[in-house]
């Protein structure tokens, strides 16, 4: 892991928070957005509220600021909606303060087992993984509630350039 990589993974995931807002969420209804659909965290309403919890948590950890989870999962689309370009410029701006000293720093936090410690780097590939899976999850649920989107939200072809910015 180095800091050029970090930077790119974070510009990936919250590209991707843009893409499948724009191309698979704002043409559905707000009953297709809210509906249950029997699997992942059982809503696209709920997935998207728990990928703003996740990326939101995970930079207050980074930045060592101490952060209790929200119960976002109650939260209507445009509450939804107005946070991550809030929550996106506050990464971007993370990425500019990231070095290689904060890339291989300890965060430690509190989870509910106890007291957690993990380097910066081990974060940040974790918010990746964790939204990449509740992005798939929410693609999935489009194509159950609307037409499937068609597009694909593949990071080796946004690292290769594939995918214009």
């Amino acid at each position: 892991m180095n800091v050029d990589f970090a930077r790119k993974l974070i510009e990936h995931f919250c590209w991707e928070d843009e893409r499948v807002w724009t191309l698979a969420i704002v043409p559905l209804s707000d009953e297709q957005f809210a509906r249950e659909v029997g699997f992942g965290l059982g809503s696209i309403q709920r997935e998207c509220a728990h990928i703003v919890d996740i990326e939101r948590i995970s930079l207050a950890r980074l930045r060592g600021e101490s952060l209790s989870p929200a119960r976002m999962s109650q939260l209507n689309r445009g509450a939804i909606r107005a946070q991550w370009p809030e929550i996106h410029a506050a990464w971007s701006e993370f990425t500019e303060e990231l070095d290689a000293d904060l890339l291989l720093s300890d965060c430690q936090f509190a989870d509910g087992e106890g007291a957690v410690a993990l380097k910066a780097w081990q974060l940040i590939f974790d918010v990746v993984y964790q939204g990449t899976a509740h992005r798939s999850d929410i693609m999935r649920m489009v194509a159950e509630v609307h037409e499937p989107p068609a597009f694909d939200l593949s990071l080796m072809q946004f690292l290769s350039g594939v995918f214009c910015q």
